[in-house]
């Protein structure tokens, strides 16, 4: 399968979401997972607030902003602002996909479970002790991608200091970084399913990036929207690297 097909795959599998989840009847397993991603947003949300206001006090005693004229010494408050609350939003925003992975493993697996069951056909039970098992490999694999996409972020940024005409490209290929280990995580839950190790899944998601790629990529536009991003971004984002298996599979 070509880049260009895998790409469209990808942004046809979120109206396949939509289509299966109403035809279906499946809106009702959604619930839970929006409900805890929101709860999780909220929180992350006043943490990174509150870690920002003590950074901005720091960096004003630090460097004494009263001591300057008033007008420089307001020019550098909203400069510090914007630069303190901008990076404390981006790091908080990558922990609070992560965190949603990880807590939200268990409950991913079952609408994996029953998803593979409606879509397949085929009834995939589990003991306590496979789900467990499931739930404890989605949170392994989305902790792993989050050191993977850490250090992704950190060397591209410190490319962009030693190289500084790439500087405005860096962004960007963080953004699609943030995008193919967030959703990498999504398919394997699909992978897992059809007896898929984890190298495995690996292996596979590395063999069609522009489905994670693509798939992440309308997740982090989605999370844009305030309330109803957090709320649906990461169940939908669920539901279509789902489809995306399926549909590869077939």
């Amino acid at each position: 399968m070509k880049l260009g097909e895998q790409l469209f795959l990808a942004f046809e599998s979120y109206g396949q979401a939509f289509r299966t989840l109403d035809n279906k009847r499946l809106w009702s397993i959604l619930i839970l997972p929006s409900m805890l991603s929101l709860i999780i947003a909220v929180g992350v949300g006043i943490l990174a607030w509150t870690t920002s206001d003590d950074i901005l006090h720091y960096v004003n005693g630090k460097f004494l902003v009263r001591e300057f004229d008033s007008s420089v010494g307001n020019l550098f408050h909203i400069i510090a602002t914007i630069a303190i609350r901008g990076l404390t939003f981006f790091l908080y925003l990558k922990l609070y996909r992560y965190l949603t992975l990880i807590l939200l493993s268990p409950v991913f697996v079952n609408v994996s479970n029953i998803f593979h069951r409606v879509v397949s056909g085929e009834d995939h039970k589990m003991n306590i002790w496979a789900y467990c098992f499931c739930s404890f490999r989605g949170i392994k694999f989305a902790m792993r991608n989050f050191v993977l996409e850490i250090l992704v972020t950190i060397l591209l940024t410190l490319l962009a200091i030693i190289i500084f005409w790439i500087f405005p490209l860096v962004p960007i290929l963080i953004f699609i970084a943030e995008s193919y280990f967030f959703s990498m995580v999504l398919m394997d839950y699909a992978f897992e399913m059809q007896g898929l190790s984890m190298k495995e899944s690996i292996k596979k998601s590395r063999s069609i990036p522009g489905i994670p790629i693509a798939n992440g990529l309308i997740f982090n536009f989605i999370l844009l929207i305030p309330i109803i991003g957090v709320v649906v971004g990461p169940v939908l984002a669920f539901i279509a690297a789902q489809e995306s298996v399926h549909a590869i599979e077939k």
